[in-house]
């Protein structure tokens, strides 16, 4: 009786699940909405567990204040708490490991006109962000609250994001011909 022990036989579904968007979508959204609630019963705002936009305003702020000893707004969990700003760095040293363990992690060569756009745009999104609540994790936690606007938001990010998509292709199809 040669029979292969049952946590071989998960690998490959666990594997191959673990690579599927809509799998790690839904991980994302319950690592969210799991630290939603772990904010909100410390005191923390409301749709605030994961937004990148708003973990970065108040990183950049609360850096601001220590350095310049200015007296920048932070929300009020992020002056009692690393938690909330750390997850950006969190995010980002993630990031940095994955695309290097998968050998995906290139350094884009451009001109200097090339990284003031990358710098100013990511300025402008950021900013565009916070004005209009615009970090996809804080709107789908927004939509868990019945927030309808939230729900309009994230349906003009996916249609912005196919326009972008297609955008590209057209652009990449021009420089081939």
């Amino acid at each position: 009786m040669n029979q292969e022990p049952p946590l071989t036989r998960i690998h490959p579904l666990w594997s191959q699940l673990a690579r599927h968007p809509a799998f790690l979508g839904a991980l994302i959204g319950i690592l969210a909405a799991f630290s939603q609630a772990l904010l909100i019963s410390a005191g923390g705002p409301e749709a605030y567990g994961f937004c990148v936009a708003c973990h970065t305003r108040d990183l950049v702020n609360g850096l601001t204040n220590i350095i310049a000893g200015t007296n920048l707004a932070l929300a009020a969990i992020s002056k009692n708490s690393l938690l909330p700003v750390m997850s950006v760095a969190g995010v980002l040293i993630g990031g940095y490991i994955s695309a290097t363990l998968h050998r995906e992690h290139r350094i884009k060569k451009g001109t200097i006109k090339d990284y003031f756009i990358y710098f100013f745009a990511g300025i402008l999104v950021l900013n565009l962000a916070m004005i209009f609540g615009g970090c996809p994790y804080r709107a789908a936690l927004r939509t868990g609250y019945g927030d309808f606007t939230a729900v309009l938001f994230i349906v003009a990010m996916a249609a912005g994001v196919v326009l972008g998509a297609y955008l590209l292709l057209k652009k990449a199809e021009r420089e081939d011909a």
